[in-house]
């Protein structure tokens, strides 16, 4: 799964049964702007490593189907193993795609 945020900011889960895959794609150049950072209030923040921490309250939100949470459980259980949960603020790391970078994929 991963979460897309759109040139005019707007944030979506897609690809939401894929959990496999973890990721933060954002339609843009590398260069966080007070528009994005708004846009990702209470979703997820950017670190300096070029990581996204994405709150798991958040994605538990996404989609209420055991079936569904029990996945995203699973997910986070192997990310755990990785040390990629916080479990201070209780969030997942998530790799960043910007796509106007060089060599993004469109």
């Amino acid at each position: 799964m991963f979460i897309h945020v759109a040139r005019d900011h707007k944030v979506a889960l897609a690809e939401t049964q894929d959990f496999k895959r973890f990721k933060l794609v954002i339609d843009g150049p590398r260069q966080p702007t007070p528009g994005l950072k708004a846009a990702l209030t209470g979703i997820a923040t950017l670190d300096s490593d070029g990581h996204a921490w994405v709150s798991e309250t958040w994605l538990r939100g996404r989609d209420p189907a055991p079936s569904w949470q029990e996945g995203l459980t699973a997910m986070i259980a192997v990310a755990r193993k990785y040390g990629w949960v916080n479990e201070g603020d209780k969030s997942v790391r998530a790799h960043i795609e910007w796509t106007d970078e060089p060599g993004a994929k469109a």
